[in-house]
């Protein structure tokens, strides 16, 4: 007991790290040219129109950071400007009015500003095109990646705009118009992966397993392989190979964004390591089992998501494919019975043309 006491201690008197070198230099960058004076502790009073300057290039980050954008009023029309991020996802975006990857495209006028972090780079594009407009820093100096991002976002918005709620929107994204997905039950597996942190190796072995364990009274999966790179191709052969894997439909090198996205909604299920691909699967609100390591589940999802996660501390490989094999297939007999249970009679479904895989996910 003593020692869970000095733990919460620790945790709740703990010295915040000594800024670095180059957040200092930042900081002082800001106050020489004037720009820490316009830190915004409250929206400008008749805020009408809002620039979003988002830097940052990972899909992920992006759905997360953005995430909040709903908490604003929505008499505040908000243009957001992307250089390197995924941006065609916010394409056809109901919040944003417009979306842009260069600053020239913008707006000359803005009544308030929105970064996501204070780098020297973005410093110097607030001087050089909004020199005198109040702004808001989501992450400050902030670049670690141990907190949650959905959670910060929604506390630096809410304080800014006074906005009262329960706590953090769930992500949401709104993909252009697609096909409606066949009656086949289909699972979107995203493969490769760039951080070797995340990059889980199981895949063959995992997709038979849940081949091998699908429920009998169930019309067995097909299984939509998506990713990018050498490493996701060698996966696609090494599935491919094993036999008894079941019907498997590779997609690698996509041409952009949204045709993984379009194929993460067209599908039934989800099942991948933290990145991009889930949470644009999280954020399509589709139902999904998500490998974690290192980083907490709960840093990275909302309270409310359809993604289950799968989580160890420190190697993502030592995950046993049996662990994520048994999640998927429970949850997936969970998600059929609550259908079967939602379905009219059998013989009212027989004549509308129902079955239980065209209901499962609309």
């Amino acid at each position: 007991m003593a020692r869970v006491r000095c733990k919460v201690l620790e945790t709740m008197f703990s010295v915040r790290r000594a800024p670095s070198l180059s957040a200092i230099k930042r900081s002082v960058l800001m106050l020489l040219s004037g720009q820490q004076l316009l830190i915004a502790s409250d929206a400008p009073q008749k805020t009408s129109k809002l620039l979003w300057y988002y830097d940052w290039a990972t899909i992920g980050d992006a759905i997360m950071d953005l995430s909040q954008r709903f908490l604003i009023d929505p008499r505040i029309s908000i243009d957001l400007c992307m250089p390197h991020g995924p941006i065609e996802l916010f394409v056809d975006d109901d919040r944003f009015r417009r979306v842009s990857r260069s600053l020239d495209d913008c707006d000359a006028r803005y009544d308030m500003v929105i970064v996501q972090s204070l780098t020297t780079r973005t410093i110097f594009k607030k001087l050089q095109y909004h020199p005198f407009t109040p702004w808001l820093s989501i992450m400050a100096h902030r670049k670690d990646e141990r907190f949650s991002r959905i959670q910060l976002a929604y506390e630096q918005i809410a304080r800014v705009f006074s906005t009262c709620g329960p706590g953090p929107v769930e992500p949401a994204l709104r993909l252009p118009h697609r096909p409606l997905p066949s009656q086949r039950f289909s699972i979107a597996v995203a493969v490769g992966g760039g951080d070797k942190r995340r990059r889980y190796e199981n895949w063959a072995q995992l997709i038979w397993l849940i081949s091998s364990n699908w429920p009998e009274h169930m019309p067995a999966p097909r299984f939509v392989l998506i990713g990018t790179g050498d490493t996701a191709l060698d996966t696609v052969k090494t599935v491919c190979a094993q036999p008894d894997c079941g019907e498997v439909e590779p997609h690698i090198d996509l041409p952009t964004i949204t045709a993984a996205a379009g194929l993460i909604q067209q599908s039934s299920f989800f099942i991948g390591a933290d990145g991009g691909l889930m949470h644009i699967a999280a954020a399509l609100r589709k139902p999904g089992v998500a490998i974690f390591c290192d980083i907490k589940p709960e840093w990275r999802l909302h309270s409310n998501s359809k993604m289950r996660p799968v989580f160890s501390e420190h190697d993502i490989n030592a995950i046993a494919p049996e662990r994520v094999a048994a999640a998927v297939v429970e949850y997936c007999r969970e998600l059929t019975q609550t259908a079967t249970s939602a379905l009219p009679t059998p013989q009212r479904a027989q004549q509308n043309g129902w079955s239980v895989e065209a209901t499962l996910f609309e």
